[in-house]
């Protein structure tokens, strides 16, 4: 069962590199939030530690309903329903994403990170989530996909804490989950403000701020 969970997780990060428009990822990332929460769920119903339950909700109701709707605002009102603009194309990004997610077996295997007994299954997917997140804000060049790179490379680490220690203290993981709305307010903010002044989401166009 952990494993087809880890695999529905790999899956959903790798389909954020073939979307054609960026409306696209919301539902992708909303669907990978779910799978996470359902990990969460799955963890604290094996071994009863009520932290992870509320880590579980909590990735529920702000990761998989609150954050997809911030970003689906932003996208309505700054109306960027376009496809995405790359700098590697479909294919190539397709291949890359086929290496890191060998590299990212490969390294948990070679460092022999510690890992719990439930959340094993998930540690190598959980590096190869922080790999694909940065490939990510790399390949993409509107600023609305460096956050949703970014994103990715946080339900990574999350998925990593959950890995190796059943998730972080209770405060900890509160102060993250405010952490992460604060920031998804600022992108969509920031996205606005660079689409109102240059017209277009392309970061390549922020150049033009240099003297």
């Amino acid at each position: 069962m952990e494993q087809w969970i880890a695999l529905l997780l790999l899956i959903s990060a790798i389909w954020l590199l073939q979307i054609r428009k960026i409306s696209d990822s919301v539902p992708i990332l909303a669907f990978q939030s779910l799978v996470l929460a359902l990990t969460a769920g799955a963890m604290w119903y094996q071994t009863k530690l009520s932290h992870l339950l509320v880590a579980a909700l909590l990735t529920l109701v702000v990761k998989a309903m609150i954050i997809p709707a911030i970003l689906h605002y932003t996208i309505k009102k700054i109306d960027v329903h376009r496809q995405v603009e790359r700098v590697t194309s479909k294919y190539a990004a397709l291949l890359i994403a086929t290496i890191l997610s060998v590299a990212g077996f490969y390294v948990t295997s070679r460092l022999h990170l510690p890992s719990t007994k439930f959340g094993e299954p998930y540690l190598p997917v959980s590096i190869t989530f922080v790999f694909l997140g940065a490939f990510i804000m790399i390949d993409h060049k509107k600023a609305l996909m460096q956050g949703i790179g970014l994103i990715t490379i946080e339900n990574g680490l999350f998925l990593v804490a959950q890995s190796i220690s059943y998730g972080m203290p209770m405060m900890v993981e509160l102060g993250i989950f405010f952490d992460m709305l604060v920031t998804v307010v600022i992108i969509g903010i920031l996205s606005f403000r660079i689409h109102s002044t240059f017209e277009s989401l392309n970061i390549e166009k922020m150049s033009n701020l240099k003297g």
